[in-house]
């Protein structure tokens, strides 16, 4: 171009998956809203097949191009012509990493939703360094998984300062995609016991502080109760495992980066939860979400759940909930800090069904990206990065709260930052429920009214 820009300011990569088809139904809209030129937002939807994005591009109202590419050769042409790749195609460790590789190579910021934490480690490894001499952002985990805990806690250390604990209580009640169920099983049949190590370590992704690994860094492996709410006993939250270890690396990213001025502390531990008021439910769900205890176990596990898939008894990649059962599906979080100098204060999450939540929070990252570059300096500030590092001193938590999924009239994302504790009352509520929720939905999927997936 005569100009220097590039085509695309953003292009969605895996459009026509689950989540990357959220994710374009809310770029598209959130665009949509600003009027007949998309505020001036060129982009793309882009994969394998230009015949199944072409029907996806038509339902947008503000013309996305299409481009196919499926290679090495063509996904670094594709990151070429844009200036932030959002990458919605997994399961990334069999997929992610040729896509970062060309970002780094070609300028480009990366997003993506990954939850997958040994692959991240792989990532920041191989590309940290040189992404960060490039000034390029690699921003991993920027789904619902990790997004509502990393700005939690970014909220509170900015409200209080150096803080010596972090305890978020989780509830969010939803089913699984497609495409999950496929990274899941991807990740079992793929393990390996360095693998599983890294799963295990609390400080997987950085983040160590000065007094080693302590008890409490430790992931949940029996039920216990809560030290501020003993009504609650703990188990492990589907966002324990990478949401922590994201906290712990953000931790890490502000504390090498004095300029940025937020410390979150050299005591501080993260723990991520949710809770129930029976000790006997909890100790079902430690059961049911335990890591396998070796790699053969691993890929037993693995073959069992293809097996299911391959029965009908789960969803395939690209089937997920639809909207209907969706709108029955929520989050409500509550993250409690205390600060070094002993004061507390909370962040009360609200939000949308978690894949809903997770198109928002990776189209957002995207537009921040593009839009905000002079704000979050990434000339200084690259490398492999969390979305609370990434985005500090941008408008991102201000864009996340603007509008509903697809600009709708559904729930929208809402940190309500309070000082304090939450009183255990409010916190128990929240807890129980959840488990009505859950029973009520799965009665009407059960009686046909409500279906789990399409």
């Amino acid at each position: 171009r005569a100009d220097g820009r590039r085509p695309f300011d953003v292009i969605i990569y895996g459009a026509s998956g689950f989540t990357g088809t959220l994710s374009m139904e809310h770029l598209d809209a959130v665009l949509a809203s600003r009027g007949g030129d998309a505020g001036g937002c060129r982009w793309a939807i882009a994969g394998r097949s230009a015949a199944r994005l072409k029907p996806l591009a038509a339902r947008c109202k503000t013309g996305p191009a299409v481009v196919q590419a499926s290679g090495p050769e063509e996904i670094s042409k594709l990151a070429a012509c844009c200036r932030v790749l959002l990458a919605a195609a997994g399961p990334y460790q069999r997929c992610g990493e040729e896509v970062i590789k060309a970002c780094v190579e070609q300028g480009t910021h990366y997003v993506d939703v990954t939850g997958e934490v040994a692959w991240v480690r792989e990532m920041v490894a191989k590309y940290h360094d040189a992404a960060r001499k490039k000034g390029v952002m690699v921003v991993h985990c920027a789904g619902q998984i990790c997004t509502i805990d990393d700005l939690s806690l970014y909220l509170l250390a900015q409200k209080l300062g150096p803080l010596k604990q972090f305890r978020e209580y989780f509830a969010s009640p939803g089913d699984m995609t497609g495409g999950t169920v496929d990274t899941n099983i991807d990740t079992f049949k793929n393990m390996t016991q360095e693998r599983l190590q890294v799963m295990r370590d609390p400080f997987s992704l950085g983040g160590k502080r000065r007094g080693g690994v302590r008890p409490e860094d430790a992931d949940c492996s029996e039920a216990l109760q809560d030290t501020l709410f003993p009504s609650l006993w703990l188990y492990p939250a589907y966002s324990t495992t990478t949401g922590s270890r994201i906290l712990r690396r953000s931790c890490q990213l502000f504390e090498e980066a004095p300029g940025d001025r937020l410390l979150y502390g050299e005591a501080l531990t993260v723990t991520i939860r949710e809770g129930c008021v029976s000790q006997q439910v909890a100790k079902k769900q430690i059961a049911m979400t335990a890591l396998p205890p070796d790699a053969e176990t691993a890929k037993v596990i693995a073959s069992a759940m293809l097996s299911n898939v391959a029965g009908g008894r789960g969803p395939k990649p690209g089937q997920g909930p639809p909207p209907e059962t969706r709108l029955m599906y929520y989050s409500d979080v509550y993250a409690v800090a205390e600060g070094e100098n002993g004061s507390w204060a909370h962040v009360h999450y609200t939000g949308p069904e978690a894949y809903e939540a997770t198109a928002m929070s990776c189209v957002t990252a995207a537009l921040t990206l593009a839009e905000e570059g002079e704000r979050l300096q990434p000339a200084s500030r690259g490398g492999v990065l969390t979305p609370a590092f990434a985005m500090h001193g941008s408008s991102f938590v201000e864009r996340l709260q603007a509008v509903s999924f697809g600009n709708g009239g559904g729930r929208r994302m809402t940190f309500e930052v309070r000082a304090g504790k939450p009183s255990e009352d409010e916190v128990k509520e929240v807890a129980k429920a959840k488990m009505k929720s859950v029973a009520s939905t799965q009665a009407d999927i059960m009686g046909g009214k409500l279906k789990a997936y399409t």
